[in-house]
């Protein structure tokens, strides 16, 4: 023991570390999402994850083809705070702070257990047990697994790779919360389901790239990218900027989504990914193509809105950024350095603009502030002392031509327009619209030719009435219904 007069040496309780380590706000998706950065780390290209459930020997495995450890490598691998985060680290290194592993392993389980062979082809096993840590209340590091149930999870490589690494979670008490394995194992599958989802989103670009796949319970992982729909209705992409500090380059690329309108329902439950159209718009922030954060705005001062959905926009840091983005241990969160903010705001706002207008315009039966185009709308929006009010536009040539046409009867149908005005359900519209669940269609949305059989039918009337074929095609073409509805006209 060293005596100083000095200064004292005070270390950790191990007992009180681990347990405390396990409140770092982990959910098992982002918790097995920081140990697949290992194994990105490790060069791996397979990762397979597996799981048991039962009342006493449920476990999550995750194993990789990556290029293992020593035995060396692996007991530093299993010390808490394994690596200086001010050190300079490899490019492609998704690492910082060599807590991960310990960290997003005990968020869920009492017992971790690590497996790993280097190109010697020599395994070797380390293991925490937290329970033992805190009946020796030391850092017992064990050097094989506890049971024969370990043994049995942990098994040997299924990779065909000379190298890997086996992760082993046992004693969930974080996963497993009650005595009935039947609930249990509802909301084990649940969670799993929502792991799949994840992962699809936060290495997507790793799974697109086939730098990497992931297998979990013998299911691929598919990539959810959250700016590509199809081939066939592309997102926008609005001019990529480029900022730099301290010599290191910041990619921002918005995206622009197309309207739900242009969408089949299958491409829009796509687009949902997990939280739905709304919660998933804002910066997506990827260090070393990894994803960070996602439908976030981070800390700028812009608030998530229905009108805004559609603005998705792509931020590419590396990894020597960490300390000015303030990338957290989980890496799940970051904060936009003070010094970019303006000009990152600007580049937002610019992009947040171009998504209204895109959201807006298929709903355009209402004319807009600053339109100059000369188009008949339907419907005209009056503002009063901070009071909006949307009326159906009654000097519409239709509105006009039916009003006359009806004569003495004219004053109903006019009525009738009024209380239709009045008796739209905005509040259950909108309710519906925010509803990742709700998929909203106008009535002629799937009826081929509806729109133009209406055309055609209102360029007859006119005509009937006196007006030139020319004349009466020159007034329906500035109609909004007609242009909006891409109608050949």
């Amino acid at each position: 023991m060293v005596k100083s007069d000095e200064y004292d040496i005070v270390r950790p309780n191990a007992t009180n570390l681990f347990e405390s380590s396990r409140s770092f706000g982990y959910a098992i998706e982002t918790a097995i999402a920081d140990l697949i950065d290992n194994s990105i780390a490790a060069k791996a290209t397979s990762i397979i994850i597996t799981y048991g459930i039962d009342n006493y020997t449920s476990f999550v495995r995750i194993e990789d083809n990556g290029s293992g450890m020593s035995e060396e490598g692996l007991r530093n691998a299993m010390r808490v705070g394994s690596v200086n985060p001010l050190e300079p680290r490899n490019d492609d290194d998704l690492g910082r702070f060599g807590l991960g592993l310990k960290t997003s392993s005990f968020s869920q389980c009492r017992r971790l257990t690590v497996k790993s062979k280097d190109k010697s082809k020599v395994s070797y096993i380390r293991c925490w047990d937290l329970d033992i840590i805190a009946d020796k209340k030391d850092w017992i590091l064990l050097k094989n697994c506890v049971d024969a149930g370990s043994e049995g999870h942990l098994s040997v490589f299924n990779s065909e790779s000379d190298t890997g690494t086996i992760v082993l979670w046992e004693k969930l008490d974080r996963l497993i919360e009650s005595d009935e394995l039947a609930n249990n194992k509802e909301h084990f599958f649940r969670k799993f389901d929502n792991v799949k989802k994840h992962l699809g989103l936060i290495f997507h670009r790793f799974i697109e790239e086939d730098d990497i796949s992931i297998v979990v319970q013998g299911d691929i992982v598919k990539p959810f990218n959250p700016f590509v729909v199809s081939e066939d209705i592309p997102s926008a992409e609005l001019p990529e900027e480029s900022l730099s500090i301290n010599g290191e380059i910041i990619i921002i690329q918005p995206y622009i989504l197309p309207h739900e309108s242009k969408l089949t329902s299958d491409e829009r439950k796509y687009l949902h990914i997990i939280k739905g159209w709304t919660e998933h718009q804002g910066i997506y922030l990827y260090r070393n193509k990894r994803l960070i954060s996602d439908g976030t705005w981070l800390d700028l001062d812009f608030r998530k809105k229905e009108n805004q959905r559609l603005c998705r926009i792509k931020v590419d840091i590396p990894n020597t950024l960490d300390k000015e983005w303030q990338i957290d241990v989980r890496k799940a969160s970051a904060k936009i350095p003070d010094f970019l903010r303006k000009t990152i705001k600007t580049i937002f706002r610019d992009a947040i603009d171009k998504s209204i207008r895109v959201y807006t315009h298929r709903g355009a039966y209402v004319r807009r502030k600053g339109e100059t185009k000369e188009i008949v709308y339907l419907w005209n929006a009056k503002q009063k002392n901070g009071v909006k009010t949307y009326l159906i536009n009654d000097k519409h040539p239709l509105y006009a031509l039916l009003y006359q046409y009806l004569g003495s009867n004219s004053v109903l149908f006019k009525n009738y327009i009024s209380l239709l005005a009045e008796a739209i359900p905005i509040n259950l519209i909108v309710n519906d619209f925010s509803d990742p669940q709700t998929i909203i269609e106008t009535p002629l949305q799937h009826q081929s030719g509806a729109v133009e059989d209406m055309y055609h039918a209102a360029l007859q009337v006119l005509i009937n009435q006196g007006v030139s074929t020319e004349a009466a095609a020159r007034m329906l073409n500035t109609m909004d219904v007609f242009q909006k509805m891409n109608t050949k006209l």
